[in-house]
């Protein structure tokens, strides 16, 4: 475009941008459009509900852009498809008209193989799987966040309290807001997994749930996991086995075997403690997942109860029991470790489990000989013994 100073210009934008865009545009255009590209598209947007006709020289001046940085801005915009432009010559000056277009959705733009493959080249795989998977699968918690936020005040300069406290910032990628009992390192198994091993598409909440779940009820790493979640995709279908994942969770041996306080240990490694280190049991093994995946206590609360079944049933797993107890527990609303520890206490107390034995007469004749009594036995007849003979052989 060869715009001059003097020429006018007007927008026109049919769909609003929402948040959603606005997280699409700034996370996986701007590398590629640039931030020219995203400053042009944004002054331009506001400007999109207004009917009359604007200068070029008010727009420069806003974006702090010359002529040819402008023009360089307006390529990549239409290179990318976020706008057209159409031009009409005047007799003294031309207009330009500019159509803005919405930006495409997370998933789309993933799915364009150019896009990707200069987001790619633009910005590296690493940092490229980081964000395309926080777009599509979770949200970043602020539970571990201090709120820093600098207080507005209309106080003179010399009044303001430029000090400001910082704590270390531990993000957190929650795959499911209402199971909090996953001890999983998600941020490291996602910058660490490629997309070509794990794609993007197949990390919704409830795969990456899954994964959690199993990391850490088995105590297996994330660099375990990430082998295993190979195993378990199929690049060719997208699809992803959640069944022959808890298979082959099921298989490994546990990679966390130390903590500080055994009851923090994943179950399967506190199981097989308590075995003297001999391997858990596949059958073991898949009531500790139903306690984590179905009933969602956290390790602590799984290991206590384990601890207390074995104690009151002869160190044995019974599934129907173990379940029974887990039942009471949950409508108990046991959820930490200090809880566990009352409720073993309260039960114990109360001998909830505890069947007392029934009381059996002994029959006489058991009595008497212990009584050193004997009955004086008595023979059969002839008559009598071929009676017997006889309904013997007809039976």
């Amino acid at each position: 475009m060869k715009i001059k100073a003097k020429d006018v210009y007007r927008v026109e934008c049919q769909h609003s941008i929402d948040s959603n865009s606005l997280q699409v545009l700034i996370n996986l255009y701007q590398p590629l459009i640039q931030a020219n590209g995203i400053l042009l598209y944004l002054t331009l947007l506001s400007e999109s509900k207004k009917y009359t006709l604007e200068s070029f020289s008010k727009i420069l001046s806003i974006t702090n852009m010359d002529l040819n940085e402008f023009d360089r801005a307006c390529a990549k915009l239409e290179e990318y498809m976020l706008m057209r432009t159409y031009y009409k010559q005047g007799d003294n000056r031309d207009t330009y008209l500019f159509v803005l277009h919405r930006p495409l959705n997370a998933k789309d733009f993933i799915t364009t193989n150019i896009y990707m493959s200069r987001l790619r080249s633009a910005i590296g795989q690493k940092m490229c799987d980081i964000i395309t998977t926080d777009l599509l699968s979770g949200n970043i918690s602020t539970s571990e966040y201090e709120d820093i936020t600098r207080k507005i005040r209309h106080r003179k300069e010399e009044e303001f309290d430029n000090s400001i406290s910082y704590t270390t910032i531990q993000p957190k990628y929650v795959f499911n807001e209402e199971d909090e009992t996953i001890e999983f390192d998600y941020e490291k198994f996602i910058s660490t997994t490629s997309s070509l091993v794990f794609p993007v598409e197949l990390r919704t909440k409830d795969n990456m749930n899954l994964i959690g779940k199993l990391a850490t009820v088995h105590g297996l790493s994330v660099d375990r996991m990430r082998i295993l979640v190979s195993k378990c995709t199929n690049l060719e279908t997208l699809e992803f086995d959640n069944e022959k994942l808890k298979v082959l969770a099921k298989k490994c041996e546990p990679d966390i075997t130390k903590s500080n306080d055994i009851y923090n240990l994943p179950p399967v490694s506190f199981l097989q403690s308590k075995q003297k280190g001999a391997e858990v049991s596949l059958a073991d093994k898949k009531i500790l997942e139903k306690l984590s995946i179905d009933m969602h206590f956290n390790n602590p609360v799984i290991n206590i109860l384990i601890e207390h079944i074995l104690n009151i049933s002869d160190n044995r797993l019974n599934p129907q029991f173990v379940y029974k107890v887990a039942g009471e527990w949950a409508r108990d609303g046991v959820s930490n470790k200090e809880e566990a520890i009352v409720e073993t206490q309260k039960e114990i107390a109360q001998r909830k489990y505890t069947k007392p034995r029934k009381k059996m007469d002994l029959p006489d004749y058991i009595a008497n000989q212990k009584e050193g009594k004997y009955e004086e036995s008595t023979k059969l007849t002839k008559e009598e013994a071929e009676k017997l003979k006889a309904k013997v052989k007809n039976k």
